[in-house]
């Protein structure tokens, strides 16, 4: 069975660069890959860095889908390079075509495994009531929703979850809601699978894994004269925090009482109409501490904060003359905004409690303030901090400002999950 390969290294430890070596490297005979990132700048920076192998990107020609279009390519053996959200949409051809044709798997950065399924109130109890879903308990004790075979031809406005359900995506959770799956075992049908990140311990992948059982093996990058390997992780080199420490800047002050208390800046915070008054004082000490604590200007500074529905809640916080330095707190894997070096992270980053639920109810335990600092840093981490050169930040949430002091003072965040492998090379015999 497949054990996944966990390269988890800080910015600046060369596992894109390791990547590209790998993919360099190996023969076009013994080795075909499928490279999944965030965004399309990095499918072409692949491409581009790749030779003289050539790397294809599924597109919608001729009247067909990305998505059959991938599997076109997957037929042909080709290499690919292509994006996450077009990889979430594999479905059962596209597991067997990827573990007929061998291919090695490289995933730029974690991706959205599992999703809540908007529903109304009361769509849950008419969809069982109507007997139109049934519950199927596997052999882990993990609850899949399955569409009434007698009624698989109904046309409805729940066709979106009868696709999922028919193609074993769809779980339940709590009694309460549905949640989307990625089928784990497409995970299980590549060669070889690596996860290129940092802080895997608190992401949302490693508690999919933990939860489907899927064993994961922790690597890390060393670099020497000639070129990049990967090493396992207990003989990794230790991230030296005290010069990081000493390049970022966080901003104390008066500026950050609005985010005293443990909620503050959520998500809920921002969408109750009796904290109106106090968005505006956030976008006011935005706008302070840009334009008077530290002379930015349109081409140094970087933002972010809940987007809310249409953006509403983003419209009402961005500091007045830097509303084209907004980036989703979302942001990973991007080079586009390493020259950045005032930032401002104005929200409070919690789970969704129903996602987070989900794990939970399996026996999966999940460390929400884990997450929270790996999304502050995956963030912090598009500015020209991740070139090793310093940046001022304003973090008014005392709970994320306190979680990425300790992360910059200690190695609390730093140890790998139980039960991971971190004694062994990777899977691959070739390296």
């Amino acid at each position: 069975m497949t054990t996944v390969n966990v390269i988890d290294a800080p910015c600046g430890y060369g596992k894109t660069s390791w990547a590209i070596q790998y993919m360099n490297d190996m023969s076009e005979e013994s080795h075909r890959f499928i490279y999944v990132t965030p965004f399309l700048d990095e499918v072409t920076r692949v491409k581009e860095s790749v030779q003289p192998r050539i790397f294809y990107e599924p597109d919608s020609i001729n009247g067909h889908t990305k998505l059959e279009d991938l599997h076109r390519l997957l037929g042909q053996g080709k290499d690919i390079a292509t994006t996450h959200a077009l990889f979430q949409m594999a479905n059962a051809d596209t597991k067997e075509l990827i573990r007929s044709n061998n291919y090695t798997l490289i995933l730029d950065e974690v991706m959205n495994v599992i999703e809540q399924v908007p529903l109304k109130k009361n769509d849950l109890d008419l969809l069982i009531e109507a007997d139109v879903i049934d519950f199927d308990v596997n052999e882990k004790g993990l609850t899949y929703i399955k569409w009434n075979e007698s009624k698989v031809n109904y046309d409805t406005e729940y066709n979106q979850i009868k696709q999922m359900a028919l193609t074993n995506n769809l779980m339940y959770c709590d009694s309460s809601a549905l949640i989307w799956n990625l089928p784990c075992d497409i995970f299980l049908m590549f060669n070889d699978v690596y996860i290129l990140t940092y802080l895997f311990s608190g992401q949302f992948q490693r508690y999919y894994y933990d939860l489907h059982g899927v064993e994961y093996r922790y690597l890390s990058v060393s670099k020497g004269q000639n070129g990049y390997s990967l090493i396992p992780y207990h003989s990794r080199k230790i991230y030296e925090k005290k010069m990081l420490n000493e390049q970022v800047s966080i901003y104390e002050g008066r500026l950050n009482v609005i985010g005293d208390k443990r909620n503050a800046l959520s998500t809920s915070w921002f969408e109750k109409s009796s904290n109106k008054d106090l968005v505006v004082t956030l976008r006011r000490n935005a706008q302070n501490f840009f334009a008077n604590m530290c002379k930015a200007n349109q081409s140094t500074a970087l933002w972010t904060t809940v987007k809310g529905n249409k953006d509403n809640i983003m419209k009402k916080v961005k500091p007045k003359s830097f509303a084209k330095c907004f980036i989703p707190m979302t942001a990973r894997a991007t080079n586009l905004y390493k020259e950045k070096y005032h930032l401002a992270y104005l929200t409070n980053r919690f789970m969704n409690p129903i996602e987070k639920k989900f794990f939970e109810q399996y026996g999966v335990k999940v460390d929400e303030d884990a997450w929270a600092l790996s999304e502050l840093i995956q963030w912090v981490w598009r500015s020209r901090i991740r070139d090793g050169q310093p940046i001022t930040i304003y973090i008014p949430s005392k709970r994320m400002r306190s979680l990425f002091q300790l992360y910059l003072t200690s190695d609390d965040f730093e140890s790998p999950p139980k039960g991971a492998i971190v004694d062994e090379p990777p899977s691959d015999w070739h390296l």
